[in-house]
């Protein structure tokens, strides 16, 4: 079988199907991912391969000149309002449009027997059309972004006429790696595990050994830093020396020098694997970013969530109601904030209600016979394709499939 995999740019769409993707290497199919410019490197970081999807197009330029339009900032695009789903819906729609003819060109050509896309990529479900084959989205958030991926249609009905197609056509499942307890909408997706890919690396000692006293992660994710540096963290780490922990920034390539003189107790990093890290600590800090919140979910640690934007603020709302963490703007940040973040027993349980929920949901091993059986389905719908291969026998009057 072939499973051809489209995303949008950035880590946060890239890395949610990568340990699906592995699971369909191991079961021996072969897997390609579709993704824009240089996005392609982190499907490589992951030992995949992929090619780029928008040659010629930056859709990290069109995205950002697309806000710089409207006037929007980081800090004010917040998906929980109505204005700020529309414009979502337009910013990803026209960024999947660019995708959409090399991807459509590139998939003729290779010919794969099911399409597995990310939820805000529109090209995936169009691609699957014109080739006559399944499509399968795949959830990458902590609460859903079909209200965003609804109305897709406005901004690409130029590119469903340009392929034949009336309409945004539908896919034939979802796959659901949203723990259930917060799942705020259903679905009706096959359930699976989240395994997180947050890159390999050689671990320093340091990370291999159980800390002596509590740890706690803290994060802003890939973009944040990127928009605005990690400044915002200095309340935090102020407050962070007077607590009897130990607390590990996770910055990336951010410098730590604007935070100035860091406490003996705070341990400023570079890149880690985040599921490393968080298998060590009691609590995390962090942003709302759904690939970062979801491996927190399934390390059950504990959540103080600072959002600053785009879904932030409903993965906050999500975690908070559910009683897995705390919320609060960065500058809030005191030791009795965190102290109660190490010291509640409520968080504490309701972490490892959802760790243990997560633990029990089918491992993207038990989704690949579920993958085969539906291309299975398309290949005896079609008539042209031998069960269990990647070859093509084109049938009288087939074309494009």
């Amino acid at each position: 079988m072939r499973v051809l995999v489209t995303t949008s740019h950035g880590a946060g769409h890239v890395f949610p199907p990568v340990a699906l993707a592995h699971a369909l290497r191991a079961a021996g199919h072969d897997v390609l991912f579709a993704t824009p410019g240089a996005s392609g490197a982190l499907v490589a970081r992951a030992g995949l391969h992929a090619f780029d999807s928008a040659p010629g197009r930056d859709t990290e330029e069109i995205f950002g000149r697309l806000l710089a339009e409207r006037r929007m900032t980081f800090d004010r695009f917040r998906t929980d309002s109505p204005e700020a789903v529309t414009l979502a819906a337009e910013l990803f729609a026209r960024t999947s449009e660019a995708t959409v003819d090399r991807t459509v060109e590139v998939a003729r050509s290779w010919r794969p027997d099911l399409v597995l896309h990310t939820e805000l990529q529109g090209a995936g479900p169009l691609v699957a059309a014109v080739l006559g084959v399944p499509a399968v989205e795949h959830t990458i958030s902590c609460h859903h972004f079909r209200q965003i991926s609804d109305r897709f249609g406005p901004w690409l009905a130029a590119a469903y006429r340009r392929h034949g197609l009336a309409g945004r056509p539908p896919v034939a499942a979802t796959v659901d790696t949203r723990p259930p307890s917060i799942a705020t909408y259903d679905l009706g997706g096959w359930p699976m595990r989240a395994l997180p890919f947050t890159t390999g690396a050689v671990l320093p000692p340091w990370l291999l050994e159980r800390p002596p006293r509590p740890r706690v992660a803290v994060t802003l994710g890939t973009l944040r830093p990127q928009l605005n540096g990690v400044g915002e963290l200095r309340t935090v780490v102020r407050a962070a020396g007077a607590v009897d922990a130990e607390f590990v920034l996770a910055l990336g390539d951010a410098d730590p020098a604007v935070l100035g003189e860091l406490p003996a107790n705070v341990r400023a990093e570079g890149w880690l694997p985040l599921t490393a890290l968080l298998e060590t600590c009691t609590a995390m800090i962090h942003h709302g970013g759904n690939g970062t919140t979801l491996a927190g979910l399934g390390a059950g640690v504990r959540h103080l969530v600072l959002p600053g934007g785009a879904d932030d603020f409903e993965v906050a709302r999500i975690l908070h109601a559910r009683g897995a963490g705390l919320v609060s703007s960065p500058d809030a940040v005191d030791a009795t904030l965190l102290r109660r973040l190490l010291t509640d027993e409520k968080i504490l349980a309701v972490a490892a209600e959802i760790r243990a929920e997560t633990a029990a949901l089918p491992s993207p091993a038990a989704i690949v016979p579920r993958l085969e059986k539906l291309a299975d389905q398309g290949r005896a719908a079609r008539g042209g394709r031998r069960a269990g291969s990647g070859q093509v026998r084109v049938s009288p009057g087939e074309t494009g499939a």
